[in-house]
């Protein structure tokens, strides 16, 4: 289900916030930036995660993409912070998704009073898998999103594995 929840105009700029649940896990908005100008072509999609899914915190990065060229050119060239988080954090969410969604322990994807909980498990890992990546990226940490990801599965293994409900 795709809803249009707001547009703006800022700076020559439409931007368009969407309600969208065939987001990645822990998304349902998702801000489409676009100039007014058909003569310029770009357009900048993003997904909002967990607490990034404000109001304020959604418009502002729609107000720094339409006045700061140079955001919105590291963000079209792929290299803003918010945009090498999510091509980590999304296919790693992707993949716990899968993994969920290949056990024969669990109904999910199909939402049922049993398989309920792992989506909430799935959602509770993606999240921690989230903020870690975003602390790789933005912090330097030391650690690689493989490892995220195999820490991830190997929790969601063992949730699988006992049975929780």
């Amino acid at each position: 289900m795709r809803e249009t929840i707001d547009e703006r105009i800022v700076n020559g700029c439409k931007a368009t916030l969407v309600f969208d649940t065939g987001g990645p896990v822990g998304s349902d908005h998702l801000l489409i930036v676009k100039p007014v100008d058909t003569e310029a072509d770009w357009l900048i999609n993003r997904w909002f995660y967990f607490g990034e899914q404000t109001e304020t915190y959604m418009w502002n990065f729609a107000e720094k993409v339409c006045t700061d060229e140079e955001y919105r050119q590291r963000s079209l060239e792929e290299i803003a912070d918010w945009k090498r988080v999510a091509n980590l954090y999304e296919p790693l969410a992707r993949r716990l998704y899968q993994e969920l969604s290949r056990s024969e322990r669990s109904d999910f994807p199909i939402m049922n009073d049993s398989s309920r909980a792992d989506s909430e498990e799935l959602k509770s890992l993606c999240e921690e898998s989230f903020e870690e990546i975003k602390a790789i990226v933005r912090q330097g940490k030391n650690q690689h999103p493989e490892t995220v990801y195999d820490e991830k599965k190997a929790e969601l293994q063992q949730w699988l594995g006992n049975g929780s409900t």
